[in-house]
């Protein structure tokens, strides 16, 4: 049954997923005239992928970037619709097209059906309506703007102005600047309504320069004994920023870059507007060569040399390849860059050392070295915290976290109106 908090009935919230958990973000926002989702993704490292609860006849998608646990799922809507207008920044078009037909290989190979085809996939690319951060538009009688969440290129908190409320979502956030993009917006109007992320809401970030003087580090012990080291990380937002944190540092040493983050790449640098330095890609790609093929890989794995390459929670992509071939060399090294999910393999090499990838049958015990490094582009918990001190919403929703339980109830104990949504609990009215 919903629970009513205010009297006020006008607008219902109805979390979808991304409840106590990160993945497979949804949110309905129904008003008298509007049936607005925001975000649609998967959860990816479920066999089968998880979605969030369906949703009837929605007017339109809000999506607040490209990362699959908010995007993954929203070709299921077109199995029945031929078009549903899907709103967000620009740059996140041709990125959510790279990473749904990804996903649909990935799932052929690996015997695992999706809820959707590649038809759904184009009827969802030509769906898109994309906007600018700051230039209010309308869905009916609601009025939506972006702002910049710094999280990725692209990435926006979306502000819904409905029925005398301000509601804003945050997607997933940061508010530092990183070498790739400027943290995000902090000019934001009068907030009523807070529906935020809490993936890091348990602990801190450590100091980022520290991350990459021991990535740095890690490199040099590593060609100096003759090794590779290899960096995984997620193709969007991950990889081209360790690019640059590699350029910033002087780059002498061959060094190669595998998988979908090359497609990436190339998007995301025809939309200079929205890195921190226009022409930073440029200069850094200079330095660097794509791995073209299985045949390159060989050969380069054969001489000392660095290699960023996609697969960031070690499941799936070339980095599989890499660990099979490197996994008993002791000079050689493995920095993991990104956020490891509880059952993913990452997850599970970081608890036992070993890397056990059911998806591929295989069970290693590798000896050579594995650092996991944090280069998050999440608010950490102090910031967390700051940001919604400065916000001072009347109410909040923590969502998109393993803790958000404990979460909300210490934001209650600061005075603050704070729910964690649950499967058991899950629809409210604002």
């Amino acid at each position: 049954m919903a629970q009513k908090i205010i009297v006020n009935d006008m607008v219902l919230l109805n979390f979808l997923g991304g409840m106590s958990e990160v993945g497979r973000s949804g949110i309905q926002v129904e008003t008298k005239t509007e049936n607005i989702v925001l975000d649609y993704g998967t959860k990816i490292q479920e066999i089968p992928p998880k979605f969030p609860l369906p949703v009837k006849k929605p007017d339109a998608v809000i999506l607040s970037h490209c990362h699959l646990d908010h995007c993954g799922g929203i070709p299921i809507f077109f199995k029945t619709n031929s078009f549903l207008p899907i709103y967000s920044i620009d740059v996140t078009k041709p990125l959510v097209e790279l990473l749904l037909l990804d996903s649909l290989k990935v799932s052929r190979e690996e015997g695992v059906e999706l809820p959707f085809t590649k038809q759904n996939v184009e009827k969802t690319v030509k769906s898109f309506l994309p906007k600018k951060y700051h230039k209010k538009f309308q869905i009916g009688k609601t009025k939506i703007t972006f702002y910049d969440a710094g999280h990725i290129p692209g990435s926006a908190m979306t502000l819904l102005e409905v029925e005398g409320k301000n509601i804003l979502y945050t997607g997933d956030l940061n508010v530092s600047n990183t070498r790739l993009i400027k943290g995000a917006d902090r000019d934001l109007p009068k907030i009523d309504i807070l529906i935020t992320e809490s993936t890091y809401s348990d602990r801190e970030h450590p100091n980022r320069k520290s991350q990459e003087k021991e990535l740095i580090r890690i490199i040099e012990d590593t060609l100096s004994a003759d090794g590779i080291c290899l960096v995984a990380g997620f193709a969007v937002g991950r990889i081209d920023e360790l690019l640059l944190v590699l350029d910033a540092y002087g780059i002498d040493y061959p060094l190669y870059i595998d998988g979908m983050a090359k497609k990436a790449i190339t998007i995301i640098n025809q939309y200079k507007n929205l890195l921190r330095v226009s022409d930073s890609l440029d200069r850094a790609l200079e330095k660097t060569e794509y791995v073209k093929d299985e045949r390159m890989r060989k050969r380069i794995i054969r001489d000392p040399c660095v290699i960023l390459t996609t697969g960031g929670m070690l499941s799936g992509g070339p980095i599989v390849w890499y660990i099979k071939k490197l996994y008993n060399r002791k000079n050689c090294s493995l920095v993991l860059t990104s956020y490891q999910i509880e059952g993913t393999p990452g997850r599970t090499l970081l608890q036992t050392g070993n890397y056990i990838n059911p998806k591929v049958n295989l069970n290693l015990k590798l000896s050579m070295f594995v650092q996991k490094l944090d280069f998050s582009t999440h608010l950490g918990r102090s910031e967390l915290f700051s940001f919604i001190k400065r916000i001072d919403p009347e109410k909040i929703f923590c969502i998109h976290g393993d803790h958000t339980e404990d979460f909300s109830a210490e934001l209650r104990d600061r005075g603050y109106d704070a729910y964690a949504p649950l499967a058991t609990n899950r629809t409210f009215r604002v």
